[in-house]
């Protein structure tokens, strides 16, 4: 897998397929974690949301972009998560710093399944 996370940059090449290990230091029951990716006007082109947790109890769970959610473009685009807890409280978690952006870089693909 060559796709990368940092604190300000999700990158991955495009048809691609990332699963997103996340760990929230509380219980996530029925918490909503959600993820967009948008281009520069504003458009959604990603829109993820997780209701089923891995192990809600201890915070644990997966977000997975598949290979349909990468088929978009090639290019830098804007993305955050932020997860919603049962009582409306909603915090955004990445990217980790207040006021700052985060990338979703998607590179090109170079092997591609034949197409008839």
């Amino acid at each position: 897998m060559t796709s990368q996370i940092t604190e300000s940059k999700i990158c991955i090449t495009q048809g691609d397929t990332l699963p997103i290990i996340l760990n929230f230091h509380q219980d996530i029951t029925d918490a909503v974690v959600a993820m967009q990716v948008r281009n520069e006007d504003g458009a959604v082109l990603i829109d993820k949301k997780v209701t089923e947790h891995t192990d809600a109890p201890l915070g644990k769970t997966v977000l997975t972009l598949t290979s349909d959610d990468t088929s978009i473009p090639v290019g830098m685009y804007q993305t955050d998560m932020e997860i919603t807890f049962n009582d409306g409280t909603r915090y955004t978690f990445y990217p980790p710093h207040v006021g700052k952006s985060a990338c979703f870089c998607i590179a090109k693909q170079i092997t591609q399944e034949e197409r008839i």
